[in-house]
């Protein structure tokens, strides 16, 4: 077995296109690999802003050998009455290259049809290898290429050179006038040098590139600059707190540094969440934090070489984070002349989407819909009076020249100008808490304020998309529109908000222009027959795909979606999928599933609208069944109006098992008497909905063979 080095030597490639580029060489490799029926040990990838690096690990030294069984046509055609082959026949033959007497009839569900074996030996390893290579290199995607020298290929930026060794062999590939050599760079400004490597070894490799001040693995430069760090902020009691940002550092650099600075005491007066954008987001520094509270008038910043100029690197951060902070200190200033409430006309300059207008429109949308979803939660006038001003005021700060700059500011400079005006507290609060959660590990808001105007933005956000048909696809979101439903879906969680999103979505598709013309917009037929079915599903889709990353087996979840109460009040659909993974680990689960779902599959064929008549209950047992539904038919369901939902079910299946399994015992269903058959279905569906329709569909449910708990 022998091992493939592979790198492409490029000009330096932006940090957040190097991931996804290694992982898609292993992908793109992998998959030719297969197509060639090569066998590999392991693959690894790995890179820095100037190069990326395949190594592959147990290639054999040739193509396997394969059987290929090629499909002709029908008998019939390739042999005449008399079995003398036809042109039909010879043509096949001469072109898979074998004897007439060599092909081979079979039976297949169309007929009788030829087929020809072919024993296709495998190839040199080496002589394959450059048709891989360069497919690899052709189709990874960047989120912006370039191309150069007037050639069709395309590229994050120029590749200048291509190491490719098998074993001690060069590959013999040639890319856009570049050919692959034995040949390596060390640091562009630290070395330089031309490296040669004899043969495709790992550590060998690394070793070379360290020599020449270049950490080639991403998780050996990312410890190394955690370790750095680290040891600078120790001191004053501060650790790294932010991971993405060391990620991205990771591969800017190629020899992994980092030094400590400082800035003017003075600039501690402008907010301590403007001063660590600025430092983060444009220099891509780390602010120092006394014991993870106080931010100093010191950072971070990530070197690309050794300390041989350390004062230098030192003088030019600083110069260029006071330039920084010089400009937004200025913007504080200037922000603070005029009022958030000044703002908020001029939000009408401001453009939404087109056909649906403006960002003061879209204010006035999430007012209507904070407003709505407050009175539905039955809050307090005077808290009422704080959601419209918070809601009124959430956009304004969208015309800052603070929030101009550093866009990620948004909400969090609301909070701060409305303080300055003398809002009221909660409501400054809930300006910054709208937009959260701003990524999948956010927070959601903390105040009820905050929580309502930001379901209200969102609900608003996502109507905005649908009505313009701007819905994701595959893993393109440009709204953001999953992101959105997962914030809802928390904030209503975390809350315990009684909503029903179907009306809240009614609502908000009712205050776009694109309806407000139609007498009775709210219930015109694109409203109701498309958009808010629609949007649902795309609910429920998220629903599922939560449930099951939290850890909750996929029956269970459609279980608790399928009820007949469905899932347009979340909190309450996410109680009941609680409540059914716990008792699946009870031992009287089975029995309950059995009775649901022996009750549905007869039940389903009911009248929708028939009703149990008691009086041609002529069995014993279905005479039982009965009664012991009229005995314990209020019982349950008041457990489950209390949302004592544990209860409820021990109560159903207590109540239900024997007498459900006594009847399917005796009782014969499809009798002829069709007033006896209808009225036994009925009952049968009337007791299996009195647990589906308010709890779960448990005839979703995957039994006998399953034992897994209900969540791992």
């Amino acid at each position: 077995m022998t091992d493939l080095l592979f790198e492409i030597s490029t000009e330096e490639i932006p940090a957040g296109y190097i991931d996804p580029a290694l992982n898609q060489m292993k992908t793109l490799f992998t998959g030719q690999a297969k197509k060639h029926h090569l066998e590999m040990h392991s693959i690894y990838s790995t890179g820095t802003p100037r190069r990326l690096t395949l190594f592959v690990q147990g290639l054999p030294q040739k193509q396997e050998s394969v059987t290929e069984e090629i499909q002709g046509p029908s008998a019939a055609v390739a042999f005449d009455k008399a079995g003398n082959p036809t042109k039909a026949g010879l043509g096949f033959a001469k072109s898979q290259g074998v004897d007439i007497k060599d092909l081979q009839i079979k039976k297949t569900p169309k007929g009788e049809y030829c087929f020809a074996t072919k024993k296709i030996e495998g190839h040199e390893t080496l002589h394959i290898l450059p048709d891989i290579l360069i497919t690899v290199i052709r189709n990874i995607s960047f989120p912006k290429s370039m191309k150069w020298k007037g050639n069709d290929l395309f590229f994050a930026r120029p590749i200048r050179s291509l190491l490719a060794l098998f074993g001690d062999q060069v590959v013999p590939i040639e890319i856009n006038g570049i050919k692959a050599d034995r040949f390596i760079f060390g640091h562009p400004f630290l070395s330089g040098k031309k490296i040669e490597i004899s043969e495709a070894d790992w550590e060998l490799y690394k070793k070379l590139l360290k020599q020449e001040h270049v950490v080639v693995d991403i998780t050996e430069r990312r410890e190394t600059l955690r370790t750095k760090i680290t040891q600078l902020m120790a001191p004053y009691g501060a650790t790294i707190d932010d991971e993405e940002l060391l990620d991205e550092v990771t591969n800017l650099v190629e020899y992994p540094n980092a030094i400590e600075c400082s800035f003017d005491e003075e600039f501690l007066d402008i907010p301590a969440d403007v001063i660590e954008t600025s430092m983060k987001e444009h220099q891509r520094y780390f602010p120092i934090k006394k014991k993870k509270e106080k931010l100093l008038n010191k950072f971070i910043a990530v070197l690309n070489r050794n300390e041989s100029n350390a004062d230098t690197a030192i003088q030019g951060n600083e110069r260029v984070l006071k330039a920084r902070l010089s400009d937004a200190r200025f913007f504080w200033k200037e922000d603070r002349k005029t009022p958030l409430i000044k703002r908020v006309e001029n939000l009408k300059n401001l453009a939404f989407l087109e056909k649906l207008g403006n960002y003061y429109d879209r204010t006035n949308r999430i007012l209507k819909l904070s407003k709505y979803i407050s009175t539905q939660l039955m809050l307090p006038h005077e808290e009422i009076e704080l959601v419209k001003r918070a809601a009124e005021l959430c956009k304004a700060d969208l015309l800052t020249q603070m929030v101009g700059e550093f866009p990620s500011l948004q909400g969090i400079m609301g909070r701060g100008y409305a303080e300055w005006d003398g809002e009221e507290k909660p409501v400054a609060i809930a300006i910054a808490e709208h937009y959260m959660p701003r990524f999948a590990t956010d927070n959601i808001p903390t105040s009820r304020i905050g929580a309502i105007v930001g379901l209200a933005d969102k609900f608003d956000t996502i109507s905005s998309c649908f009505a313009l048909d701007l819905i994701p696809t595959g893993s393109q979101d440009p709204y953001s529109l999953r992101r959105h439903t997962y914030g809802i879906i928390r904030i209503i969680e975390e809350h315990g908000f009684a909503l029903d999103i179907g009306e809240i979505l009614y609502t908000a598709l009712d205050l776009l222009p694109l309806f407000e013309q139609k007498a009775d917009s709210r219930y015109h037929p694109v409203i109701l027959d498309k958009l808010v079915p629609k949007i649902k599903e795309f609910f429920k889709d998220r629903l599922f795909q939560i449930n099951i990353e939290r850890g909750y087996r996929y029956d269970l979840v459609n279980a608790a979606l399928k009820a007949g109460i469905g899932f347009d009040d979340i909190h309450n659909f996410s109680q009941r999928l609680k409540v059914i993974s716990l008792i699946s680990q009870e031992k009287w689960w089975p029995d309950l599933v059995t009775v649901v779902e022996r009750t549905f599959n007869i039940g389903k064929k009911a009248n929708s609208s028939g009703s149990v008549n008691e009086r041609i209950l002529t069995e014993p047992e279905e005479r039982k069944l009965w009664d012991v539904y009229k005995e314990n038919d209020e019982a349950v369901r008041k457990l489950i109006g209390e949302k004592k939902y544990e209860e409820a079910s021990r109560t159903y299946c207590n109540s239900f098992a024997k007498p459900v399994h006594a009847f399917f015992d005796r009782v014969f269903v499809n009798v002829e008497d069709e007033n006896v058959r209808s009225n036994r279905l009925s009952l049968m569906k009337t007791i299996n909905e009195l647990y589906s329709q308010k709890i779960a569909d448990l005839s979703e449910i995957v039994m006998p063979n399953d034992k897994s708990p209900g969540k791992s």
